[in-house]
């Protein structure tokens, strides 16, 4: 099966009425992220689309590697240029992710979500999201959000010690996809869920998120400022904190930036 990734199959990709435009296709670059930005700062236009076959430097959260092999998943960042305040602009990664997960499901692949940033499929990571934003006073020049997906990868594509923790859309399903069908599902499930939530926030969303809560009702360990600490996940309040209760606490606290480390089964 022939599965390109290039500007025609791009472009086809971008349905009429989503704010996608200016896709840039590349066989291979360090990141598609850094290269997003560096658009951004030259006065690319909000949507526009960077999409690169292979990543030399693909980078997820806290500066971890991400495995981008080539010819095998998606790698794409999209510029946003929200009307948003700084302070709400993080939760475009939680969008991102409730669009990620309608868009594996739309190709037959059920989907969970582990707070803040993870695709989770058959209980093991399948992709991931990376927000990054600039900003200055009068408020967020843009956003670039980040997504990998590893859709054709297969067990033994897997460094040694990703294997048994991370899955693919393949290994999943048991077949192949059309990376580019995956591509098209995701614009415009991001299309839809960005416009709503510039319409209602985060709340306008969280149904979405709720049913598939992968750390809900489940003991974890959160890393937060202030230091380390197990305690139970309670899902996600309506401005995408995790409601979190600490071992032997008192009462539920909204966390709105921090790391899991560890979950229990």
């Amino acid at each position: 099966m022939e599965d390109r990734l290039g500007e025609e199959e791009v472009r086809e990709a971008l349905r009429p009425g989503l704010p996608w435009t200016d896709p840039v296709c590349l066989a291979v670059t360090d990141s598609t992220n850094r290269v997003a930005m560096e658009m951004a700062e030259n006065g690319a236009p909000h949507g526009t689309v960077v999409v690169a076959d292979a990543q030399t430097a693909g980078r997820g959260r806290m500066g971890r590697r991400w495995v981008s092999p080539a010819g095998k998943n998606l790698y794409v960042s999209l510029l946003l240029r929200p009307s948003v305040p700084a302070v709400d602009a993080p939760l475009l990664a939680l969008v991102a992710g409730v669009a990620l997960a309608d868009a594996v499901e739309a190709v037959g692949v059920p989907a969970s979500l582990k707070w803040p940033n993870d695709l989770y499929c058959g209980g093991r990571k399948a992709g991931g999201i990376l927000a990054e934003m600039a900003s200055d006073p009068d408020g967020v020049r843009h956003v670039v959000i980040g997504v990998g997906l590893n859709v054709n990868m297969e067990e033994a594509d897997f460094p040694p010690d990703l294997r048994g923790t991370a899955t693919s859309l393949r290994i999943f399903a048991g077949r192949a996809f059309r990376r580019v069908d995956v591509l098209a599902r995701l614009l415009d499930a991001l299309g839809t869920r960005y416009a709503e939530f510039v319409g209602g926030g985060f709340a306008s969303l969280r149904d979405g998120w709720d049913r598939r809560d992968f750390l809900r009702g489940r003991r974890v360990l959160l890393r937060r400022h202030g230091g380390e600490g197990w305690g139970t996940a309670d899902g996600l309040d309506t401005v995408g904190a995790l409601r979190f209760l600490p071992d032997g606490g008192p009462a539920i606290e909204s966390v709105h930036s921090g790391e899991i480390l560890d979950f229990r089964r």
